[in-house]
């Protein structure tokens, strides 16, 4: 029996966006569950008439937990695997479908599209290279685009607990435990070009402009090296260093 399959896209302040990722969603993936994890301000989401409703289960939270929020709720959910999906990425249906086999295929890791590398840089040193894309590496951490098993949000939670924070705690450094949860590091595809939304990097909106966002993620990163739960990678072959297809900007380069 195939595994069951979900598409989970959280809202806060994109709701426009929505319809055209579930759109894509449902072409690609027709046996799927849709979720929507709405925490906008307001309940004005509901109101909008590009969004197929029928086919989508909504869930409202008045509280914004930000994009942690979808780990704890999948666990409860009755669904195998999961594809989550930022309100700021635009995958086609083909590329939908092409991540899901990807998962289907090796359940034992996380796989996306886009990401960060922690990488030996002599001595102590690490360095955490981000914003990589349109490559097929094994990569520290993935963002905005994530197709994981039940399995591994409930291993996120326990990662962060023996780390000793609170699952409500981790703020934007949920995509790192739900990365480092699996026994195998996860897996960045290169499927063709991805399109993003204009206010991906608009700093009233993306959370990763935000103040102490990089800061947050380092200690983090230290703590997953100190309990060996993070992969480190030695460093590129020049010719591969600079990926290209880069389809919004980096993250800011630190060291760990």
């Amino acid at each position: 029996m195939s595994p069951s399959l979900a598409v989970i896209i959280q809202n806060y302040k994109r709701p426009q966006n929505v319809g055209r990722i579930a759109r894509a969603a449902r072409q690609g993936l027709p046996g799927a569950a849709i979720l929507v994890l709405d925490q906008a301000e307001t309940d004005t989401f509901h109101e909008r008439n590009d969004v197929d409703w029928p086919d989508i289960w909504l869930q409202r939270s008045d509280v914004n937990r930000g994009t942690g929020a979808r780990v704890p709720l999948v666990t409860q959910l009755p669904f195998d695997h999961y594809i989550a999906i930022d309100d700021d990425v635009f995958l086609t249906a083909a590329q939908i479908f092409q991540l899901a086999q990807q998962l289907r295929a090796a359940p034992d890791r996380a796989h996306g599209i886009f990401g960060e590398r922690l990488q030996s840089a002599g001595g102590a040193n690490i360095n955490v290279l981000s914003g990589i894309t349109r490559v097929n590496w094994a990569l520290s951490n993935l963002n905005q685009v994530y197709a994981f098993t039940r399995a591994q949000a409930a291993a996120a939670l326990e990662l962060s607990a023996a780390l000793g924070s609170a699952w409500e705690d981790v703020g934007a450094t949920d995509d790192i435990l739900l990365s480092c949860a699996a026994t195998q590091p996860p897996l960045c595809h290169d499927l063709g070009p991805i399109a993003y939304c204009p206010t991906s990097d608009d700093p009233q909106i993306a959370c990763w402009k935000s103040d102490g966002f990089t800061q947050r993620r380092v200690a983090l990163y230290s703590k997953l090296m100190a309990a060996g739960a993070v992969s480190v990678f030695p460093p590129l072959p020049q010719r591969e260093a600079q990926p290209s297809g880069r389809a919004r900007p980096a993250h800011p380069k630190a060291s760990v």
